[in-house]
């Protein structure tokens, strides 16, 4: 009898134990799905990742503000940007567009893996004439002001990042500032006075 009561209790000890152990397996990975952190890993070590951003590149935005935009008005441009800053969830929206909801695919980058969500990329377009221009005259005058295009396909869209790939972005590696090629660009700009021709002849700057 004494024998009987010992094995059923060692059974009923281990189912316990058992139960005890899935309960905590199954806390364990609700508190880790709901972490608002990632990971990456780095031989033995790990690395809690930056916050995401929460808005444009205060530098980036005074390239395209003070040098890209001004300067394609002394050409006849009227550029504006269309899209800036997007956040992950803002930039999911945008991806599930012609995919899982109606409409046509406008990106292939879903949340987190575009340039856009880290502040430093924007689509301009034109406002009188909309995309129909000379991206190419404009490619130029946003690489003299230390800008990328998307090159074809994306002509209407400009960055920086130096080589930086999204992943590099997101582990918290950043491009260098950049500086103004004209220091009356950021002059015309606090006076809300619009650049010249002959600004940037007295800066030097090339024709384009």
């Amino acid at each position: 009898m004494v024998e009987f009561l010992s094995r059923k209790l060692s059974k009923k000890s281990l189912f316990t134990v058992l139960i005890v152990i899935i309960f905590m397996v199954a806390i364990g990975l609700i508190f880790a799905a709901r972490q608002d952190m990632a990971y990456m890993q780095d031989g033995a070590e790990a690395t809690v990742l930056p916050p995401m951003p929460t808005g444009i590149n205060a530098n980036f935005e005074q390239q395209v503000n003070e040098c890209l935009i001004p300067l394609a008005s002394v050409y006849g441009y009227n550029l504006r940007i269309s899209s800036g800053f997007r956040s992950v969830e803002e930039q999911e929206a945008i991806y599930e567009q012609g995919r899982t909801v109606n409409g046509h695919i406008v990106t292939e980058a879903p949340g987190g893996k575009s340039i856009h969500n880290y502040g430093f990329a924007v689509d301009l377009v034109d406002r009188w004439k909309g995309y129909d221009i000379d991206w190419n005259r404009i490619e130029k005058m946003a690489n003299y002001c230390g800008l990328q295009s998307g090159g074809e396909g994306d002509v209407a869209h400009f960055e920086h990042r130096n080589g930086l790939t999204t992943d590099q972005f997101r582990q918290g590696m950043r491009p260098p500032e950049l500086a103004l090629p004209c220091e009356i660009m950021h002059t015309r700009a606090l006076a809300e006075e619009k650049l010249t021709l002959k600004d940037l002849q007295n800066c030097g700057a090339p024709k384009f």
